[in-house]
């Protein structure tokens, strides 16, 4: 399985392609952050459960007993998590420029400059 995100300006959208016999169009799903302050800890830990949560609807749910289906399910998640990784790195790196960004700007009023 392969999975692909997107980051839209308000939202995570996670795509992920299902077996071509079972599925010709990806399956999405959106994971809004425009809530969370991601230059805290509490925001990033809420985004990574949100995005665990959308990877586990993305690519189901399994029995434990099904042994062949548990480890495409847990490659599945795996995929999914790996490919969010850069467009989570960009909406992380965003939450900090601007928080440098208003820093800067209290730092200048502060100096009176």
């Amino acid at each position: 399985m392969l999975m692909r995100i997107v980051l839209p300006a308000l939202a995570l959208a996670a795509a992920i392609s299902a077996p071509a016999a079972a599925q010709a169009e990806p399956v999405s799903v959106v994971v809004p952050y425009g809530d969370l302050d991601l230059t805290k800890d509490a925001g990033r830990k809420a985004l990574d459960a949100r995005l665990t949560r959308a990877a586990n609807k993305v690519c189901g749910t399994v029995s434990v007993r099904d042994l062949a289906r548990l480890a495409a399910h847990k490659a599945c998640i795996a995929d999914a998590r790996a490919s969010a990784a850069p467009q989570v790195e960009l909406a992380l790196n965003a939450a900090n420029a601007r928080r440098v960004a208003v820093l800067s700007t209290k730092l200048a009023v502060l100096a009176g400059l």
